[in-house]
């Protein structure tokens, strides 16, 4: 049975293939070194057109006024740019609204295409730029210290990472948060308090990484203009160990902090990254693996949700359950409920 994975490495390669979603310009070149939030592409997403009736801003006919044209059709312009006319002072003269492209021109008329957004795509992650798609984007390597979360608010930023507490079921208040945590990343186990998430926005920090988050704050963590993850999910739940003692041995350096929206399709998932130097080249993450014997896993669902403990055993399918359903399973020993039969359904490998 193929199984779910979360990865916690304190080593791994990541290449992250970044793409417009339509043709523009790439920004970087091969080898160049990058911070999440540089831009290494750009591309116009939405285009509109104006209509510029040259006849009538000159005052002549249709017939005459090909001749006052001073641009031809692909030439691009910038906004207050002579596109008809006479130059002189007083003459009369059609100047373009907008920047933008010459599209078409006929009997006066002139068609002029303007971008009203242009799309920056961000790295993302940290790293070297190591492949280029011409007019798409590019592939970025990071050599670095990985978790990944469960969900996040959609944002992301770098910063110095701030054990808040020192056990992974510590609690955030808001009488923790000060102005000696600007521009930090904080890391805490748990929070139930609106005031935490609102005064850590006001001092402000550079984003929030926790274990488990009040089901009801999460309409406040997703208006947040700071990045926060979750290791764990909602309710309360202390931050998985091998996470903790991940972010305990890297506290007060540099990461990147990327609270992008769960995507399965494309395998998006939040995450944290903590770049390393002088450690050679770590092998990239294995994708897909199955449930076997000694597997480190996490529990997913159920009463021992979040905690963390070791394939002891491999069950048939056949297995029953006291909910009454057969299902494939595993007797687990977990680091504090000991040794249990659960369903594999229930349980992710750690990678």
């Amino acid at each position: 049975m193929l199984a779910p994975v979360t990865y916690i490495q304190p080593l791994a390669t990541l290449r992250r293939k970044r793409r417009l979603p339509v043709e523009g310009l790439v920004l970087v070149n091969l080898g160049d070194l990058v911070h999440c939030g540089d831009a290494i592409a750009r591309a116009n997403l939405y285009t509109k057109h104006i209509m510029l009736d040259a006849s009538r801003a000159l005052g002549l006919q249709p017939e005459r006024v090909e001749r006052h044209i001073q641009r031809s059709v692909g030439e691009k312009v910038d906004e207050g740019a002579i596109i008809a006319g006479r130059r002189g002072v007083g003459a009369r003269q059609l100047r373009a609204p907008a920047s933008g492209q010459i599209a078409a021109i006929s009997e006066g008329q002139i068609l002029l295409q303007v971008s009203d957004e242009s799309s920056l795509l961000p790295a993302r992650v940290p790293g070297q730029v190591i492949d280029i798609e011409p007019g798409r984007g590019a592939t970025i390597e990071c050599i670095c210290a990985w978790v990944q979360c469960v969900w996040g608010n959609g944002h992301f930023a770098e910063g110095n990472l701030q054990l808040v507490g020192e056990s992974a079921d510590h609690v955030l208040t808001a009488d923790q948060i000060d102005m000696s945590l600007r521009g930090a990343i904080l890391l805490a186990g748990h929070c139930h308090q609106r005031q935490a998430l609102e005064l850590a926005g006001q001092v402000p920090i550079r984003g929030l990484v926790l274990g488990s988050l009040a089901t009801r704050l999460l309409p406040i963590a997703e208006k947040m203009a700071y990045p926060i993850v979750l290791t764990e999910g909602f309710g309360e739940i202390s931050m998985n160990a091998d996470a903790f003692k991940l972010f305990s041995n890297h506290n007060g350096e540099q990461a990147t902090l990327n609270a992008q929206k769960s995507n399965p399709i494309l395998g998006d998932r939040p995450e944290i990254i903590i770049p390393l130097k002088d450690v050679g080249r770590p092998p990239q993450p294995v994708q897909m693996q199955s449930f076997r014997l000694g597997h480190s896993v996490r529990v997913i669902s159920g009463a021992e949700k979040g905690e963390i403990g070791e394939i002891t055993t491999l069950l048939p399918a056949s297995t029953l359950f006291p909910s009454g359903l057969r299902a494939a399973g595993a007797e687990v020993a977990l680091s504090k409920a000991g040794e249990i039969t659960i369903p594999l359904a229930n349980l992710e490998l750690l990678g």
